[in-house]
């Protein structure tokens, strides 16, 4: 009867000893598995630098137009505001990327012209310019332009890529 008893223990010790090599663990460390890695997302696009340039000015008419290039790491826009008399040119009153949107938003202004002096025409001018907004990790989904001649932004243009 003890040879049965002693059988019986070794068959139940044998089975426990097999179900430990049946876990997902790897040989040699403390039992718990891993999680195998995964590829991090890509960060959300991140806006590094912007400029603006007038690239022209004359006489004309209340002329608001833009239009928008996505290229490589860069947006650009070409546009033409108005400015109410000959002494005024174009500035960049901001850029602001809102990554939850996607969105970036150009906002151009006019401005008096530093060398403008006492007298100016008193006839619109159209103010040609070009900013560039630079992006690392892409590009926004959506840029929009806005113009402000002193009377509040308004949105020229939208343009999505």
């Amino acid at each position: 009867m003890e040879r049965r008893a002693l059988l019986k223990g070794i068959g139940t010790a044998a089975v426990a000893a097999l179900a430990g090599c049946a876990s997902s663990a790897n040989p040699g460390d403390d039992g718990t598995p891993t999680d195998t890695p995964t590829d991090a997302p890509d960060p959300d696009p991140r806006m590094t630098d912007s400029t603006f340039t007038v690239t022209a000015s004359g006489s004309g008419t209340q002329k608001d137009a833009a239009s928008v290039d996505f290229d490589g790491d860069t947006v650009a826009v070409e546009g033409t505001i108005w400015g109410a008399n000959g002494c005024k040119t174009g500035k960049l009153l901001g850029t602001d990327y809102d990554a939850e949107a996607d969105e970036l938003t150009v906002a151009v202004g006019t401005k008096d012209r530093e060398d403008a002096g006492d007298m100016c025409t008193q006839a619109i001018v159209e103010i040609e310019y070009r900013a560039t907004v630079t992006f690392d990790h892409g590009l926004p989904a959506t840029v929009v332009v806005t113009h402000d001649h002193g009377d509040g932004g308004r949105e020229v243009t939208t343009a999505r890529q």
